[in-house]
């Protein structure tokens, strides 16, 4: 307890610095994830890019996110000039939003691999946790739709149920979109989520119940009687999060007709348990470091009972004498009469 003080106190002094290093450190990493994934610059310069783009975002957010979309375009620019225009349009309009919740971003676009080590259903319970209703549903859908596209791309079925544990990998993305005008690039992005009306209703509800369980669970989150009970409340809500997305996407499975792999079964449960202890550690983590540690009780001396010994008796004050002037008449009277009989 001695040390946990101060190490709470340094963090709590230094909260925001803490979140940048976080923040920056998962920018650097996706942009490292981009570079592995299309090779573009030669690999010193993509060591040394990364990293001063990671030093320079714990800075200045604002020049680190404008460096990193700079960056992550070239790559995109080599694979097709209409994938890097919109991925250039859609960062330019939408940077105060992206700016001033990168950590949402960041947790979107990290959705493929998160789903890869099971984790990606802390999306929308942690979006709703930490960015509310609005937040948690805008980051529970795209982070859905964003895995299906992914998915898509690298010729998997975009099924979020069968992808749990799968690292979808793009196999030459460049021969993909290198003859592909505009109207194809769109064609070869979203065309795996609709080659029928059955198969895009259902990606469509997939992103749908993805955003509800970010919706409901930002809702309770309001809830006077939930904030007065955190943490303990929101283990509550991250459970309850969680095994109802995992209700309506089997439902929607079974509903549609969407047959399960013989190993979805067993990820479904990886799925759920993993989600349910990381999502339970960020958020108690989060509370840890944001409300201060309650005071620690002075320790009072022990009280010792000595049951062997008598108890003392009352000590007896002397009373002092009174001169003669200030004794009573009847006092002097007895000291004459006492002369007398000598």
């Amino acid at each position: 307890m001695k040390t946990i003080y101060p190490f709470h106190s340094f963090l709590r002094r230094n909260l925001g610095m803490v979140e940048q290093i976080i923040t920056a450190a998962g920018l650097a990493v996706l942009l490292y994830g981009l570079m592995w994934f299309i090779p573009s610059y030669p690999p010193d310069w993509g060591i040394v890019i990364v990293a001063a783009i990671f030093f320079i975002s714990i800075g200045s957010p604002v020049a680190g996110y404008f460096l990193a979309v700079l960056a992550a375009a070239y790559p995109l620019y080599l694979v097709s000039i209409y994938l890097a225009v919109v991925f250039l349009a859609i960062a330019v309009i939408g940077q105060h939003a992206f700016i001033q919740n990168l950590g949402g971003v960041l947790m979107t676009l990290a959705a493929p691999l998160l789903n890869a080590v099971y984790l990606s259903w802390t999306i929308p319970v942690l979006g709703g946790l930490w960015w509310g209703p609005a937040g948690g549903a805008l980051i529970g859908g795209l982070a859905a739709l964003w895995m299906e596209i992914v998915a898509g791309m690298a010729y998997l079925a975009p099924d979020l149920l069968n992808l749990l544990g799968v690292l979808p990998i793009l196999t030459n993305p460049v021969a993909k979109f290198a003859s592909a005008n505009s109207l194809e690039v769109f064609q070869i992005l979203f065309l795996p989520l609709s080659p029928d009306s059955s198969t895009l209703l259902y990606h469509t509800l997939q992103v749908a119940l993805w955003a509800f369980v970010g919706w409901a669970v930002g809702m309770f989150n309001e809830k006077d009687s939930v904030q007065i009970g955190r943490p303990k409340s929101s283990v509550f809500l991250i459970g309850g999060g969680i095994l109802v997305l995992a209700v309506l996407q089997a439902a929607l499975n079974l509903w549609l007709g969407k047959p399960l792999s013989d190993g979805a079964t067993t990820a479904l449960g990886f799925a759920f348990f993993l989600s349910f202890i990381a999502a339970i550690i960020l958020e108690v983590g989060q509370y840890f470091v944001e409300h201060p540690l309650p005071a620690p009780l002075p320790r009072s001396a022990p009280i010792q009972l000595d049951v062997d010994r008598a108890p003392a008796s009352p000590a007896v004050m002397p009373v002092p004498s009174l001169p003669d002037a200030e004794r009573p008449a009847d006092d002097k009277s007895d000291d004459l009469i006492m002369l007398e009989l000598d």
